[in-house]
């Protein structure tokens, strides 16, 4: 017997991309670090906030969905600089200090990916509507017809 997968459906496919998969690997990353007792509150409020983002992505019609999705990726690269200046501030460098560096960094590359695009995205639709907007508010110039019997 063959069996073969179901399609993905449209919604499907749009919502698995990058900045999701990069949110949700954040968060399980933070929510374990948090859960460990290695950083403060912050990281705990940040895997939140996280899942909260990818949660959002279903929800593009809302005001406030892109610009949740914005803060919570300049929120999560603060996090992640200051988890990365506590590693470069231990007297100590042992393996676990070199595993949370090569994490913390490769999140901090991918989390400012995620910043830089989601901005592009929010701005590049600002710009579109403004666009229509002013293209809806430019009324072509009629021509008036007179026609002599």
């Amino acid at each position: 017997m063959c069996f073969r997968e179901p399609p993905l459906s449209a919604n499907t496919r749009e919502l698995i991309n990058i900045p999701n998969i990069v949110f949700l690997v954040t968060g399980i990353y933070f929510a374990i670090v948090a859960a460990a007792g290695q950083a403060s509150i912050y990281v705990a409020i940040a895997a939140v906030f996280c899942f909260i983002a990818v949660g959002l992505s279903f929800m593009k019609d809302w005001v406030f969905s892109a610009p949740w999705r914005l803060a919570t990726a300049a929120f999560s690269i603060v996090i992640l600089l200051a988890q990365l200046g506590v590693d470069f501030s231990v007297s100590n460098a042992s393996g676990a200090v070199v595993v949370s560096v090569l994490l913390n960094g490769a999140l901090f590359v991918l989390m400012l990916g995620v910043l830089l695009f989601i901005g592009k995205d929010l701005t590049a639709s600002e710009h579109e509507e403004e666009t229509e907007e002013e293209e809806e508010t430019e009324t072509p110039k009629k021509k008036k017809l007179t026609y002599e019997i």
